[in-house]
């Protein structure tokens, strides 16, 4: 069986949130964080496990859980299409 995640999008920080949002696989997750972490609307994005432990944390469009992911905040938006900076 496939784990489950649940995504929340924060306002503000530790204050009310969205309703949880299903996600089936780390690339939804992926998604996920990638479509209401950058926007600006949200300042934090928590997805949890079903344990309700947190797997994925960003906070004013950076990740800050997992390490892993930190490399993340290393993409910069050129136009059309997103790349590495050096």
């Amino acid at each position: 069986m496939n784990e489950v995640f649940y995504g929340y999008c924060f306002p503000e920080p530790d204050g009310w949130h969205t309703p949880s949002v299903k996600l089936n696989s780390p690339e939804e997750v992926h998604r996920y964080t990638q479509l209401h972490g950058k926007t600006g609307m949200f300042k934090e994005i928590r997805v949890t496990d079903s344990s309700d432990h947190i797997v994925v944390q960003m906070i004013n469009g950076k990740y800050v859980w997992p390490e892993e992911w930190k490399v993340l905040n290393k993409e910069v938006a050129t136009g059309d299409s997103i790349t590495h900076s050096p």
